[in-house]
């Protein structure tokens, strides 16, 4: 439980510094204390849930319901079908995807995304970028670096973008939660965990209000990276 907990701080600090990867700095953590991917996945999900409703409300007034419908209905059924098939999947398997993943993930961001321009993308990136989310959300629990292109490049200003993506995660966040405990994925076991890590990304996300301004949000962003890349190949050892 205490590594639960410091991973949802840590999630918490960087979600607050740098606007996103709460879920990522979580499932960098999680695998190796549940040894199951799919409950790893759902812990972090259910964790990180408390973290979007917080942020979702504060930027209430300028959520765009009708740019989040669409997209949303695409990315669950995704989910949905990755999440029922995830525990099926050999999980030392499951874990070199992941280790994969987290890789890319490192690389993309250290070396192919260095901004957070508004670009606007062409259909057929917009159902890529929804579609690979859906994907990784219900194998992984980390949906959210392919949202962020997209909804930067529909939205029109950062309050706008804020809202609109964390209620399309609460959304997101809470369905899975639920299709998880359906499904037999997380457990009663799991809630203690889950009620202590959101305590404590709530906590992260209080500090990081602190401190964010004493802080290089560019330099954290990259360190963040940097462990992400890590965590990735400890995942492949």
């Amino acid at each position: 439980m205490i590594y639960v907990m410091l991973a949802a701080v840590v999630a918490g600090i960087v979600q607050g510094v740098t606007g996103f990867g709460a879920g990522i700095v979580m499932m960098m953590i999680l695998p190796s204390l549940f040894n199951n991917i799919p409950q790893s996945a759902g812990v972090s999900t259910a964790i990180c849930s408390i973290l979007c409703i917080q942020m979702a409300y504060m930027y209430r007034r300028h959520i765009d319901i009708k740019k989040i419908v669409g997209p949303a209905v695409i990315y669950l059924i995704v989910s949905s079908i990755a999440m029922y098939f995830a525990p099926m999947v050999n999980q030392v398997l499951m874990k070199k995807i992941l280790g994969v993943f987290l890789i890319v993930l490192s690389i993309y961001y250290l070396l192919i995304n260095k901004s957070n321009e508004r670009k606007k993308l062409g259909l057929f990136v917009s159902l890529f970028c929804i579609v690979v989310s859906g994907l990784c959300d219900g194998l992984f629990g980390v949906g959210g670096p392919l949202m962020v292109l997209y909804f930067l490049s529909t939205t029109h200003n950062t309050h706008q973008y804020l809202g609109t993506i964390q209620a399309f995660f609460t959304m997101n966040c809470l369905y899975n939660t639920g299709f998880r405990i359906v499904r037999g994925i997380l457990l009663p076991k799991h809630v203690i965990y889950i009620v202590s890590g959101m305590v404590s990304i709530i906590l992260g996300g209080l500090i990081a209000n602190k401190v964010v301004d004493k802080l290089d949000g560019n330099m954290i962003r990259k360190l963040t990276y940097v462990m992400i890349g890590i965590a990735g190949i400890s995942n492949l050892l």
